[in-house]
């Protein structure tokens, strides 16, 4: 998981920097996709705290079998939907930046850059608290099994509209 948050932080940031040097960062499709994507990954109601996530997994992930592991892997990625849904927000500002002269491009995207400091800081406690649950998670074989489900990540990414490359 917590490749997952590094993977879309990197992804995020390789977009700005391309759209710094050259202005022609990956388009993952029109602008009715993006709006598609956004509202179904925000039509998750379940609201999730990452803290008791993890305090769970610590007091009784030993005893939990392979479901359970799985419904706690999906607890995990609503809990960081919000910082993926940003990340979204931040492609779509960099695409849209791609539009205007190069001093407006340039400016867009460094606005975007300290938008994404910013918000780094504030993402740095779902980054320990996701280093904290793969390294319960790893202690555990079912939760081992889980992390390893190449079949199950990829219907998460599909379940959670992530990107393919996390």
């Amino acid at each position: 998981m917590k490749k997952l948050l590094i993977a879309a932080v990197t992804l995020v940031m390789g977009m700005s920097m391309m759209s710094c040097n050259n202005g022609s960062a990956p388009a993952k499709g029109d602008g009715a996709d993006s709006a598609a994507t956004t509202e179904k990954v925000e039509k998750v109601e379940k609201k999730v705290d990452l803290a008791e996530v993890v305090a769970k997994a610590k007091a009784e992930g030993a005893n939990w079998t392979v479901d359970e592991w799985k419904a706690s892997f999906r607890d995990v990625i609503i809990g960081c939907l919000p910082m993926f849904n940003y990340m979204k927000d931040m492609q779509e500002k960099m695409k849209a930046a791609e539009g205007g002269d190069d001093a407006a491009k340039t400016a867009a995207a460094l606005q975007a850059l300290g938008d994404l400091e910013a918000k780094a800081k504030e993402f740095e406690p779902i980054e320990k608290l996701m280093g904290e649950y793969e390294e319960i998670a790893k202690k555990t074989a079912n939760g081992k099994a889980v992390m390893e489900d190449k079949e199950f990540e990829e219907q998460l990414k599909k379940e959670f509209d992530l990107p393919e490359d996390m």
